[in-house]
């Protein structure tokens, strides 16, 4: 669900939540709930305080909140930045390539089945050198999309 409140609050989220305050909202998008110490450690941070940091700049934006053991959870998931590139299936973060790449190996499956002739004619040869060429185009893209993870 993205959410935004009005096109002032909009811009002010976009100049926010980039860098490493990107990365540790990203990681909270791929867990349920998560300590200072924890976001620390898968990130690399020096020092707790450096993740605190970010967390608070995330809270102020009513991004992100904390429980009562202290531990954070996102409260409004919003698309910024590389987070574009990307939707959110539980708590995982997929590339949107690949729903393309889902969509051109069923195309080639139903054609495969249902209307390809044999011996494989002129047209049929187009249609799978087509299907193959946007297969390995897009499935580059979605794979360097997948390696630029914001987290």
């Amino acid at each position: 669900m993205v959410l935004f409140v009005d096109e002032e609050n909009k811009e002010i989220i976009y100049k926010l939540v980039k860098g490493r305050t990107m990365s540790v909202y990203a990681l909270l998008l791929t867990h349920e709930k998560m300590g200072v110490r924890e976001i620390q450690r898968e990130l690399g941070f020096s020092s707790p305080s450096l993740a605190q940091h970010h967390l608070t700049k995330l809270m102020e934006l009513n991004l992100v909140d904390k429980d009562t053991h202290g531990e954070y959870f996102i409260t409004r998931t919003v698309r910024v930045g590389s987070l574009s590139l990307f939707v959110r299936i539980g708590q995982t973060l997929l590339p949107r390539f690949f729903f393309l790449v889902a969509l051109i190996v069923s195309m080639l499956i139903l054609y495969t089945f249902f209307f390809a002739s044999l011996p494989l004619e002129g047209k049929d040869i187009m249609f799978y050198a087509l299907c193959i060429i946007c297969f390995i185009v897009v499935g580059y893209e979605g794979g360097r999309i997948w390696n630029l993870k914001p987290i």
